[in-house]
């Protein structure tokens, strides 16, 4: 039975049909052109940022360096600039994850390293340097408090660890 549509169709409450169609694009879509990994939780992060109001630090460099020891060791380098402050993290894999020793404009800074939902926080020493000894492989992102109650807090785009 074919059926040509009206203008009014278009005001009509959907059928089983609509239903069906409505599916089909949708699993469709699903199979040949998902949404990316992580992307409701990046969206999810842009919304509680802008409830933040944190400023975004932006990432400066980032690229892998050679590490002497016994075993050779592949470490990456990352740096964050903000309006006040600088956060630069060496990364190391470690068994079971990745340690991150850091250095953090200031002393008494706090830190919080956000791996999806899980959170670690960490307090600079008065040269500013922080160490979290293992976090897990994934997505991170920084969160940082600064001492001084007049900044605003500042959190770094999420980088693979």
């Amino acid at each position: 039975m074919e059926h040509n549509m009206t203008p009014d169709d278009a005001l009509s409450p959907l059928d089983a049909r609509d239903h069906d169609i409505l599916t089909a694009i949708s699993e469709a879509a699903a199979r040949h052109d998902p949404p990316p990994q992580g992307l409701v939780d990046r969206v999810v992060f842009a919304l509680s940022l802008e409830l933040m109001r944190a400023e975004l630090a932006s990432l400066e460099s980032q690229g892998p360096v050679a590490a002497r020891g016994v075993d050779p060791v592949t470490t990456d380098t990352v740096t964050f600039t903000a309006s006040n402050l600088s956060l630069m993290l060496v990364t190391t894999d470690v068994d079971g994850g990745v340690r991150i020793d850091g250095w953090v404009t200031g002393g008494g800074v706090t830190v919080e390293a956000h791996c999806g939902d899980a959170r670690f926080e960490e307090t600079s020493d008065v040269t500013g340097r922080i160490l979290w000894p293992l976090l897990p492989h994934g997505p991170v992102r920084f969160l940082i408090r600064p001492v001084r109650h007049d900044q605003r807090p500042v959190i770094t785009p999420t980088i693979e660890v």
